[in-house]
């Protein structure tokens, strides 16, 4: 029957490859998705362990707050004291404070490269051991206008030592001269952040730090322990100060990059799922066609002794053996699609990290397993129908596959899965107080079973619906316009299943458009009723702060007559995390609300996360 099986499918070669292309299309989806997302979160872990690759133990701020899949709170800096104290220790061999900060290069028309920025100090006449940072060319930069800048930036503008760059902290565009270019660790660039580093004194001064520091890096004496060491700093460390291994710490700082990560994979298998949902249909479809033109040599083999359970396993292994073959077309295909989709980042800005792809284990079993099991469960109907084939239809002409014995329940169980659809629905949209993965998953499996349900109703809908819509090409279309309506009516449930795919891809790209139509609406209707004010001024790529000497001079532009200014941050109270708003008492002016109670004063700004302006 093996035998049978596969001769059977390699004389419909077409067909096959046609029936495989939906299983192609679907796994390379999730292959691309899985090798991107693996070399980015290897690109990002090179880097942390690039950081620390000479420490045994880093001392680090230490955030008040931190939100699920969120930094938080930007971690305050710890006294620069900390640092003497640890230098003290017998066991510490060595040890050097850091300042790392956020700053966005500007070039001499003022605008910003990259997409991020970091800040970095060195201390140019000290033990380079800690500095994940290597001089490419030129010199460590000393003294307040001076600094150096990673490599990737300056052979993208053009830009060499000598060259004059501007720096975007917390304040005005400030300029600099260049007196070295520098690489980070191993890899061959942070995607599409730069790097400005400055010698300490001036990070210092720059980011309002004096007298702190944001990490210290130290090296262990020969013969102590790294959990000794921990143990040993970690009384003398301030509130706002932790102690780590340097694992533990590049983990940590890893683990905060995986979480953009995963929400970029979901959001790339969610069209790999989709992909693999719609060829689940297409395999379907194509078998059932198969098996009802293959009623008499079905029955034929039944006839020559073949068994029901023998010549349910053809069936199936004819489509198994087209979803394997598919699923390694498409696992290799998905590393030209990670590439593809690397390259389309690039162009976008969005650059990522270079480093070579990760081409794992899982990555080819869960390819090559989701796409087979998809194929697999795609043949089981037909596969099942075609066992109820009896052997005298081999003398019969015109014969039929036999209804299942489950036909009759089919109307019921189509209407129960089209309301369990619509309650799953209800209660992802509508439900109070639901966690976003809860709502997600609410949501996605009742529009799957919304699918499902409207596919097992739709051989009812064919005959009404092709008389309706069939009316006009029947009409204009004469003889073939009448043999195509006959066609399309006579075998309702064929006509249907062909239709599913169509409708599922139709269904996706009309929900997609009316849902972000809808949010589009709702966010703009929200924006216009709150904001009452004309302008609203931001940092650029919502990059830090702005400062208040940005504030007070649209104060002062004529026409001018509020000027209204907000920071944001995170805090806890009632032993939960809050948004923490600071606003002025003219707010009213510009956002729609009034105050519930107090006068709505503020305490002394420390920096504006925004800006809204009222004029004449």
């Amino acid at each position: 029957m093996i035998r049978v099986a596969l001769r059977g499918l390699f004389s419909r070669k077409l067909r096959a490859t046609l029936t495989g292309l939906a299983i192609v299309l679907g796994v390379a989806m999730v292959s691309g998705s899985l090798i991107l997302t693996d070399t980015i979160g290897k690109s990002f872990d090179a880097i942390f362990s690039d950081s620390y690759e000479n420490s045994d133990v880093v001392i680090s701020s230490k955030a008040a707050t931190s939100s699920d899949g969120d930094t938080g709170a930007e971690a305050p800096a710890f006294p620069a004291e900390v640092l003497s104290t640890v230098e003290e220790l017998p066991d510490v061999d060595a040890a050097a404070g850091t300042i790392e900060d956020e700053a966005r290069l500007a070039d001499q028309k003022g605008d910003l490269i990259g997409t991020e920025g970091f800040a970095m100090s060195v201390d140019p006449a000290g033990d380079q051991r800690f500095n994940p940072l290597h001089l490419a060319g030129g010199e460590w930069p000393q003294g307040e206008e001076q600094i150096a800048i990673d490599k990737a930036a300056a052979e993208k503008k053009d830009l060499q030592v000598g060259d004059m760059v501007g720096v975007v902290a917390d304040g005005p565009v400030r300029p600099y001269r260049i007196t070295g270019i520098v690489q980070f660790g191993s890899v061959d660039s942070l995607g599409g952040a730069t790097i400005a580093v400055f010698d300490l004194a001036t990070a210092q001064q720059l980011f309002d730090k004096v007298g702190k520091l944001d990490m210290i890096r130290l090296a262990a004496s020969e013969g102590v322990s790294t959990s000794e060491l921990v143990q040993e700093i970690s009384p003398l460390l301030p509130e706002t100060a932790q102690v780590q291994s340097a694992s533990e710490q590049a983990a940590s700082d890893s683990e905060e990059t995986q979480v953009g990560i995963g929400y970029f994979r979901t959001f790339l298998l969610a069209f790999g799922g989709i992909a693999l949902f719609v060829g689940a249909f297409v395999i379907a479809n194509t078998l059932s066609i198969t098996v009802a033109q293959r009623v008499r040599e079905l029955a034929t083999l039944r006839t020559l002794g073949a068994s029901r359970r023998q010549v349910l396993w053809s069936v199936v292994l004819e489509s198994v053996t087209v979803g394997l073959i598919a699923s390694v077309v498409g696992l290799f295909l998905g590393l030209g699609l990670a590439l593809g989709l690397n390259a389309l980042l690039a162009a976008t800005g969005t650059e990522l990290p270079e480093s070579g792809l990760v081409f794992s284990t899982r990555t080819i079993v869960v390819s090559l397993l989701v796409g087979t099991l998809i194929a697999l469960l795609a043949s089981l109907r037909p596969a099942l129908r075609a066992t109820h084939v009896p052997p005298i239809a081999a003398v019969r002409e015109g014969a039929v596959l036999p209804k299942s014995r489950f036909a009759r329940f089919g109307l019921v169980t189509a209407i129960a899965v089209v309301a369990l659809a619509v309650a799953l629905l209800a209660y992802g949209v509508f439900a109070d107080e639901l966690e976003t993965s809860t709502r997600l998953l609410s949501l996605g499996v009742g529009v799957l079973l919304l699918f499902l349900g409207v596919a097992l109703i739709a051989p009812r809908l064919v005959r009404p619906l092709a008389a309706v819509l069939g009316a006009p090409g029947a009409h204009l279309g004469g003889a073939a316009g009448r043999l195509a309506r006959d066609n399309a009516v006579r075998n309702p449930g064929r006509t249907a299943s062909t239709a599913a795919a169509l409708m599922i891809g139709v269904a996706l790209v009309t929900l997609v458009a009316v849902l972000a139509q809808g949010l589009r609406t709702s966010f703009t209707d929200a924006v216009d009723e709150l904001f009452v004010a004309d302008y609203a001024l931001t940092p650029t790529g919502d990059f830090g702060a702005i400062s208040d000497d940005s504030a007070n001079a649209v104060a002062q532009v004529e026409g001018v007559t509020v000027v209204s200014s907000i920071r944001t941050g995170t805090g806890q109270a009632f032993g939960e995390e809050v948004g923490v708003n600071g606003v002025e008492s003219d707010l009213g002016h510009v956002v729609n609300m009034t105050w519930a109670s107090g006068s709505g004063d503020v305490a002394a700004r420390l920096g504006r996360d925004g800006a809204f302006v009222t004029e004449d």
